[in-house]
């Protein structure tokens, strides 16, 4: 990865992380790593623990930011769950996996969307 697209994705994980707060939404970790991968960002939003891919964009040049989330991308995130519950040992906690899809508009603009469930264990 080029470190311009580093950068553009820092960004996006920047605003995801400030909307989330703003919604109201727990951020646990950022960039958290193990063995299956990276999450970019955990967080708790009431009684669920939250798994959120960030995919950002500047153009629509390689189509939408979440069409970048295919089906090798959401088992990866499986296992980075299960990973992470069994380090952080939380008792029977709810997982839920979001993305949420940024389209850089200027400097310090983006559209956001934020895709809530989008995935279940096993789909």
């Amino acid at each position: 990865m080029s470190d311009s697209n580093r950068q553009v994705g820092a960004k996006g994980e920047e605003f995801a992380a400030r909307y989330l707060e703003r919604e109201g939404v727990e951020v646990v970790e950022r960039n958290w790593s193990c063995k299956a991968g990276e999450a970019d960002i955990i967080a708790r939003d009431d009684d669920a623990l939250v798994f959120v891919e960030v995919k950002t964009r500047r153009s629509m040049q390689t189509g939408f930011p979440e069409e970048a989330v295919t089906q090798a991308k959401r088992r990866r995130y499986e296992k980075i769950a299960a990973y992470y519950l069994s380090q952080k040992q939380t008792a029977s906690t709810r997982v839920r996996f979001d993305v949420i899809s940024i389209m850089l508009t200027g400097e310090q603009q983006a559209f956001l969307k934020h895709h809530r469930d989008v995935f279940a264990c096993g789909e």
